[in-house]
């Protein structure tokens, strides 16, 4: 058994524990990949409120707070490292600034979510709404839109779901508005992470599943034949990922933000 181990500051205890969703991996393993990606990760998680992970006490508060790497480190030191964010920063967090699309897809095949994926940008960017691209390191797709922190979460909320029922409307072949028994075959655009105290896994993220997938951003191009899901990202192949690319996806992400308009809502039928 090896001694514990300090990384950023934070004493690391059982770092040679295998992680039983990827044996092979340890928790130091896990623990290095945060710090190697901090300067992506913190950014994504310290603004925000990070839900509490399933499973935790009745008593525990609805999210916890991370500054920095160390913060991050202690997380995992904890045990917790599938990080979702509540789409509201502090302190306002009574305002959302983003809307998540959660393009869900299993079983659906690459090419049909890819082009499904196409048809969410092309809509959302007719509504002057900037879309950007991640994978959830699961069977899906997100595409993420910031906006002005000036909406209650019950109007963002209602957008959202009006953007899905009409991407349901036009393409029924395609796209749901909401999961059911009838929808085999189909991507559903799921938006329950825009509800006040839910949240979407945050960009950079691992996911506690098979392999350590990564949630990772990535730009409308690298939407082609490879299939981008699952672990394709994952704790092993992306710090180099990272590391080797030549410009960051979401470095727009910021300057992108728009209001949600009347002349939006009524495009949507709202």
């Amino acid at each position: 058994m090896q001694s514990a181990v300090r990384v950023a500051g934070v004493g690391i205890s059982h770092p040679e524990h295998v992680v039983a969703e990827a044996p092979g991996h340890t928790k130091l393993d896990v623990v290095h990949y945060h710090e190697r990606m901090g300067p992506w990760l913190v950014p994504q998680l310290a603004p925000r409120p990070i839900a509490s992970p399933p499973g935790a006490s009745e008593t525990a508060p609805p999210f916890i707070r991370v500054a920095d790497t160390a913060g991050v480190v202690r997380a995992v030191q904890n045990g917790h490292y599938e990080f979702r964010t509540w789409g509201a920063c502090f302190p306002r967090l009574e305002r959302p600034d983003r809307i998540v699309f959660g393009l869900a897809a299993a079983g659906v095949p690459w090419g049909v979510l890819r082009d499904a994926a196409q048809h969410v940008r092309a809509l959302l960017e007719s509504l002057d709404l900037p879309p950007f691209l991640k994978t959830t390191g699961g069977s899906g797709l997100d595409v993420v839109v910031a906006i002005t922190r000036r909406h209650k979460w019950m109007d963002v909320a209602e957008f959202a779901q009006a953007v899905a029922r009409h991407l349901a409307r036009s393409r029924p072949a395609v796209f749901a508005a909401a999961a059911g028994p009838d929808v085999a075959g189909r991507v559903v655009v799921d938006t329950r992470g825009n509800d006040l105290g839910q949240g979407a896994v945050a960009a950079y993220s691992l996911r506690a599943r098979a392999g350590l997938p990564v949630s990772m951003p990535i730009a409308w191009g690298d939407l082609g034949d490879v299939d981008l899901r699952g672990g394709h990202f994952d704790i092993d192949a992306v710090p180099a990922f990272v590391a080797a690319r030549h410009h960051d996806p979401w470095a727009a992400y910021e300057q992108s933000r728009r209001t949600l308009s009347a002349a939006m809502r009524r495009e949507l039928h709202l």
